[in-house]
């Protein structure tokens, strides 16, 4: 980015003659145009001083010289500039007979209209960064030693303009959500028995066909959640599923006295309570059937698009088996005998609570063996306890996203951990599931001002501040210093006078 600084001036410095030997009472020494730029990118300092010579007699034979210069704010570095003579008759008929013609290229005639260019291009170099550019004023005949025109800068120059190149930093302030206590964490397990009965028939027969095995699944399950101290069995779920052969409502009745049967079966063995235990049921698992048929390409079924078609459609779903058995018979006996049986099954879901955790210590040890048993508010009072900043607390709060990925003050803070990273991609997909509270405003508005974007930054802190953010202020403030921030500022004024310039107050 070029940060440029460019002004018209008109009656800059007034050079006393006395200073410069010539008989006449004064001179004026005029810049019509300073223009300082520092381009970062390029790492180069530009400067341009537009002298006018209209007002310029130091004599005949003698000249005034003109050499702009960058010096450090301390002092122990500056760089000189190609210089500028402004010479009188002799003295300037005396460089042309001598000098060679590059070294005339800045060299001006007195007392003639015009103006003279400095324009010179520099590396940057670190010190530049704190500095001033100034001119120096120097009167010279052919026999004496130059004499320095004394300036009113500290450095007996006339300081032009100051370059500072450190801009206000932004402000590393974030603002983490404190999630509702929601209750205790609720679990599941999940899984799916395939429990055979004697066609048409809803007894449960244990010992039938491979009934021990299928019936283990589930007591596995329920007494793995009972095994667990920190666990309260609150739902016991069956829902069971018939095939689609045979009538609809035939297969309603069939798979509605199994479920019951089966949840009969699992309230006895653990004397659970009625409400613990809860049942539904499908009478004919289509959705199933439409899985494998699309999916298992181990059957051999030749007609594939054509059953699915039949399967999608609205029709009965005694039509439907109907269809798909008159019209592809071959397909249907596959179907019968390789999938059907897989559709005859019981899903079964175990829910329970896991015991809030009150001591801090007991939070740390359930972190580092299984976070999925912390309340949001876990992560947040475990985190609190860490030094802001540091990788355990990132990792808490990332955690606490990966473990809670759609909940919306988990996104929020974890927004936060990845702009204090600088991986602001990662903010910017965490934001957008943070919800529009004050607090999402305010993240938004630091995500946008570390990218650049102050105007929307500061629409956002705007938002945040009426929202009951106080850091949105400092933000705000913080942004405006950074958009007035001036690289290059003039030290002078449109017509003042050489005694003025740079004078103290």
């Amino acid at each position: 980015m070029k940060l440029l600084t460019n002004i018209l001036l008109c009656g800059l410095v007034a050079v006393p003659v006395a200073a410069l030997g010539a008989k006449t009472d004064a001179s004026v020494l005029k810049v019509y145009d300073l223009s300082v730029i520092v381009d970062e990118p390029a790492s180069t300092v530009s400067i341009d001083i537009d002298l006018d010579l209209d007002a310029i007699t130091p004599g005949k034979d003698r000249e005034v010289v003109f050499t702009p210069m960058i010096i450090s704010e301390e002092g122990t570095d500056s760089l000189l500039l190609p210089p500028l003579v402004v010479a009188g008759r002799n003295r300037y008929y005396y460089h042309l007979r001598n000098d060679e013609e590059e070294e005339m290229a800045s060299i001006y005639p007195a007392g003639r209209a015009g103006h003279a260019i400095c324009r010179h291009v520099v590396d940057f170099q670190p010190w530049m960064g704190s500095s001033t550019v100034e001119m120096r004023i120097e009167a010279a005949s052919c026999c004496d030693s130059p004499l320095r025109v004394p300036g009113p800068s500290r450095n007996g120059n006339v300081e032009m303009a100051r370059i500072n190149t450190s801009r206000p930093a932004m402000i590393a302030e974030f603002v983490y959500s404190r999630p509702a206590d929601a209750g205790p964490v609720v679990k599941q397990l999940d899984g799916r028995a395939f429990v055979s009965f004697v066609v048409n028939r809803t007894e449960l027969r244990p010992d039938y066909m491979k009934n021990r095995r299928e019936l283990e699944k589930i007591i596995r399950s329920i007494d793995y959640v009972r095994r667990d101290s920190d666990a309260t069995i609150t739902r016991v779920h069956i829902k069971g599923f018939a095939s689609p052969e045979g009538s609809y409502s035939n297969n309603i009745r069939l798979a509605q006295g199994r479920t019951a049967t089966l949840s009969r079966y699992v309230r006895d063995l653990y004397h659970f309570p009625d409400s613990v235990v809860t049942t539904s049921y499908e009478p004919e698992d289509w959705d199933g059937l439409r899985k494998y048929v699309k999916d298992s390409l181990d059957f051999n079924i030749t007609h594939r698009p054509e059953i699915l078609e039949i399967i999608d459609s609205p029709i009965d779903p005694d039509v439907k088996d109907a269809t798909i058995r008159k019209r592809y018979p071959k397909d249907y006996a596959v179907m019968l005998k390789q999938i059907y049986p897989w559709l005859r099954h019981s899903d079964y879901t175990v829910t329970y609570n896991i015991r809030v955790y009150t001591d801090i210590e007991e939070v740390r040890r359930v972190f580092r063996t299984d976070p999925s048993r912390l309340r949001l508010v876990d992560f947040y009072t475990l985190a609190n306890g860490l030094v802001e900043g540091s990788p355990e607390y990132f990792e808490v709060f990332e955690k606490a996203v990966e473990i809670y990925p759609e909940d919306n003050v988990a996104n929020l803070n974890a927004a936060n951990i990845a702009m204090q990273r600088g991986d602001y991609d990662l903010a910017q997909s965490r934001l957008l599931k943070s919800g529009c509270t004050p607090e999402a405003d305010f993240a938004r508005g630091v995500l946008a001002a570390r990218r650049g974007d102050y105007g929307a930054a500061l629409g956002l802190f705007e938002k945040a501040r009426e929202g009951g953010i106080e850091a949105a202020s400092r933000y705000i403030d913080n942004i405006n210093s950074i958009r007035d921030h001036h690289v290059v500022t003039l030290s002078v004024e449109r017509g003042k006078k050489a005694e003025d310039l740079n004078r103290e107050p």
